[in-house]
């Protein structure tokens, strides 16, 4: 058994489950606050469950990426000879910076994508539909989530790429 990549998996795994129960949590406590709350949606709703999965949903797909450029750089910083810093400390520096930069572009996913589609059918008060327990309306809402989520996933890990410390490779055409 190489005990080298069994604690490397042992490591993702744990840094997979706890940033996704976090996060999942978190995004869960926001939708009840401000929409459960908002619009006094009632607990047996099945309209507001299917808009709060697909939420979810949205938020899994989108952080569940992020352990790979997070170990990446503790890979690149372990790896690098000149490499001078406190391993731990470091490695909790670029996880701070990937959950902040990855917690407020899913934010702004989500909020975008519904307030896009709320624009998009004007006639229809999506939120007032869910609080009537119309399931089409939210089945429909939270399909656009999805589906968006699933559009910009690419694009959010190519910025959180950049910001990995790959190291400086040699130009030949400049």
């Amino acid at each position: 058994m190489n005990q080298k990549i069994f604690y490397y998996g042992l490591l993702e795994l744990v840094v997979s489950v706890l940033i996704g129960v976090v996060i999942l949590f978190i995004s869960y406590r926001i939708l009840n606050k401000f929409i459960k709350e908002k619009y006094d949606i009632k607990l047996d709703n099945i309209a507001f469950s299917i808009f709060c999965s697909s939420v979810l949903f949205s938020v899994a797909y989108l952080i569940s990426g992020i352990k790979a450029p997070i170990l990446t750089s503790v890979r690149m910083l372990q790896d690098n000879a000149n490499y001078e810093g406190i391993l731990l400390l470091d490695g909790f520096k670029y996880t701070g910076l990937f959950l902040t930069i990855i917690i407020i572009v899913i934010a702004l996913i989500n909020l975008l994508s519904i307030y896009l589609f709320t624009l998009m059918t004007k006639r229809v008060d999506e939120f007032e539909e869910i609080k009537r327990n119309n399931i089409a309306v939210s089945i429909i809402t939270g399909v656009v989530i999805i589906s968006i989520s699933l559009l910009a996933k690419d694009s959010l890990y190519l910025i959180l790429e950049s910001f990995v410390p790959y190291p400086e490779m040699p130009s030949f055409l400049k």
